[in-house]
């Protein structure tokens, strides 16, 4: 017969070792607006909860090229292109609550892309930042395949700075 403190301490344990598979399921899935709608997939990139980018639902291809960017990063000890920024906001910071300025606007590009315009003021008084989210669809789950500034003086493409960054430039 097995004694309630061992059932009890037999039922702590297993709970306790389902906790560390938690996270990664989460990580898994986004939520499920994100699966039929563009746009609710881009707030996700601006959600203050979600920590790690590694959580936002990136197509394979971007995932790839982050991946490779940041393998860089690591074995040079030091940022590498497209690493030393939040390409959400193109920039290192922002005030504390940009989020309410957001605004969103989105084109559909035929059956599986979309582009998904992100309008943000960053810093109060500062002029409006416009970011460009390029999506595709991944079976039935939107994916931002590339994220991009469409400034005429500044603009950049962060697929394009993540490949520098995977050379250590």
């Amino acid at each position: 017969m097995i004694s309630r403190r061992f059932a009890s301490r037999g039922l702590i344990l297993s709970l306790l070792a389902t906790f560390p598979a938690m996270p990664v399921l989460a990580q898994a899935s986004p939520p499920a607006a994100a699966v039929t709608d563009p746009v609710a997939t881009v707030r996700i990139f601006y959600d203050p909860k979600l920590v790690g980018w590694e959580r936002r639902p990136h197509s394979k291809k971007l995932l790839g090229l982050y991946n490779a960017a940041l393998r860089k990063s690591k074995q040079l000890n030091e940022p590498v292109s497209g690493l030393d920024f939040d390409p959400a906001t193109g920039a290192q910071d922002a005030d504390e609550g940009f989020q309410k300025t957001l605004r969103f606007t989105s084109e559909p590009r035929g059956a599986d892309k979309a582009l998904v315009k992100a309008s943000m003021t960053l810093f109060k008084g500062q002029p409006e930042t416009v970011i460009h989210f390029d999506l595709v669809l991944d079976g039935k789950a939107w994916k931002v395949d590339d994220i991009s500034s469409p400034d005429p003086k500044e603009g950049w493409r962060w697929s394009t700075m993540l490949v520098e960054g995977a050379k250590g430039k």
